[in-house]
């Protein structure tokens, strides 16, 4: 998904930005009595952090609106980048709701957080656009799991334009060095223990296994780290659709925080100086590259920061590293377990032209942009067919592999008030990191009382 960048911020066309007080809003809802076919659309996105350099960025952006050009010379398109953190934008896009006029039309959103927008009724639900014999190839071709990630209740508010999973990387040297039978397969959680357990010994210094935990990543260092565990257990539930309710103990949780408490109480996880870092989220690739990190628990755009010209080269990549699925618990089926989760873009309810805004949503998610978006940003695309197209598989290590990894994805919750589980769940991991002593018990009733607390007793539920 996004990932922590530094450097300056991508500068577009002066003459495609716009202020937001001008841009494509307008109006006070979605009824077609306030639309125009000829209001300007304007589009929110981060400028910073989808994309693996600004310069690529600014390339995207600008052949994007010269097609725009083309396809609707009639419609003004305003483009308005937010520099920054993805908080930045985040806060940007709730600030602009408030006030219709100020809202953009179509906004670029990671996924985790469409349900908090939706759940507001900021968004316009896109159903018309996707459902019937009209429906477009970029929504028909996309898996069902995909589909579902903007599904919230039955309304479709989000449509998928690139996705990350997660599978275990390795350092094939460090593994050798450790005795470690190569290439490396572990079958369960306990064959990744015991291998970081020999990589500690052989390769004094090194960090043996990185999975992530603490506050700091919020959704991200769920997506990257607890729900790859979670999600590989028999209860992989953090939200009961059934009952509507948040599960706070359950054996699938029992597990992973008791991964995470044996990791840390044999110091195979990173220092936490480092996991509670404002940029742990995109370090593990630099750490990798630095000899530091043996085995990571990670996302795919890990390999494609080490392209040449991309923000992290390492044309040595391909001898040293290996990556291999994350396996579920036990080595139960699927044997396979990993989230899922990407950008999206949304309507706004507000926009004033919604025709024009889904046009553009179309033409972003043509296959030639999607295929560029998923090599420029380092996502899978949502569109199998295009991650087996040899364009994309040789665009970066590994790209192959978490193309076929996608299918044993599952997604975040898409619910307005994940970001409290999130908090939760982010406490209960960052616990062991900072005191390994913790008890599972402890750390589940923590999580229990975050959440219990701020949605209520009759909002979770145990599962035994």
């Amino acid at each position: 998904m996004r990932k922590t960048k530094t450097g300056l911020v991508a500068m577009l066309s002066t003459a495609l930005v716009v202020a937001a007080a001008a841009c494509g809003g307008g109006g006070s809802g979605s009824g077609s009595s306030s639309q125009s076919s000829t209001a300007p659309v304007s589009v929110l996105y981060t400028s910073d952090q989808v994309f693996d350099t600004p310069a690529l960025t600014t390339k995207w952006w600008n052949s994007i609106a010269q097609q725009w050009k083309k396809a609707d010379p009639k419609v003004t398109l305003n483009l308005l980048p937010v520099g920054g953190s993805e908080t930045a934008e985040l806060n940007k896009a709730a600030v602009d709701f408030r006030s219709p006029s100020q809202t953009a039309c179509v906004l670029e959103l990671p996924t985790g957080t469409v349900g908090e927008f939706a759940g507001s009724g900021y968004l316009a639900p896109l159903n018309s656009y996707v459902t019937g014999a009209s429906a477009p190839k970029m929504w028909t071709e996309m898996p069902k799991v995909v589909q579902q990630m903007g599904t919230i209740n039955g309304q479709v508010y989000a449509i998928n334009s690139g996705n990350n999973d997660s599978a275990i990387y390795y350092n094939k040297v460090m593994l050798a060095k450790a005795g470690v039978k190569l290439p490396w397969k572990p079958t369960n959680w306990q064959d990744i223990l015991t291998a970081a357990e020999m990589v500690k010994k052989a390769n004094p210094g090194v960090w043996p296994l990185w999975l992530e935990s603490g506050t700091p990543a919020a959704d991200i260092g769920v997506l990257q780290g607890s729900a790859n565990m979670l999600y590989g257990t028999s209860t992989p539930q953090m939200f009961d659709p059934k009952t509507g309710k948040w599960v706070v103990d359950s054996p699938g949780l029992e597990a992973t925080l008791q991964f995470y408490k044996t990791m840390d109480e044999e110091g195979l996880g990173a220092p936490v100086s480092v996991l509670f870092s404002a940029a742990a989220s995109g370090g593990p690739p630099n750490y990798l590259q630095e000899g530091k990190l043996a085995i990571a628990v990670g996302s795919n755009w890990y390999s494609g920061d080490w392209q040449p010209g991309f923000s992290a080269p390492w044309p040595q990549a391909a001898k040293v590293m290996g990556i291999t699925p994350i396996p579920t618990e036990f080595g139960q089926g699927p044997g396979i377990a990993t989230t899922l989760g990407g950008e999206a873009w949304v309507m706004s309810k507000a926009c004033q032209n919604k025709a024009a805004a889904w046009k553009f949503i179309e033409l972003a998610q043509s296959p030639a942009n999607l295929l560029t978006t998923a090599i420029w940003a380092g996502f899978i695309p949502p569109d199998p067919a295009l991650g087996n197209t040899s364009e994309f598989i040789n665009s970066a290590l590994f790209t192959q592999q978490f193309n076929s990894y996608q299918v044993y994805g599952r997604p975040l919750p898409a619910n307005t008030n994940f970001p409290v589980y999130v908090q939760a769940l982010n406490t209960a991991t960052g616990d062991f990191a900072q005191n390994p002593n913790t008890s599972v018990a402890t750390a589940l009733a923590n999580l229990k009382a975050i959440v219990t607390q701020q949605l209520g007793a009759s909002s979770v539920e145990v599962i035994k």
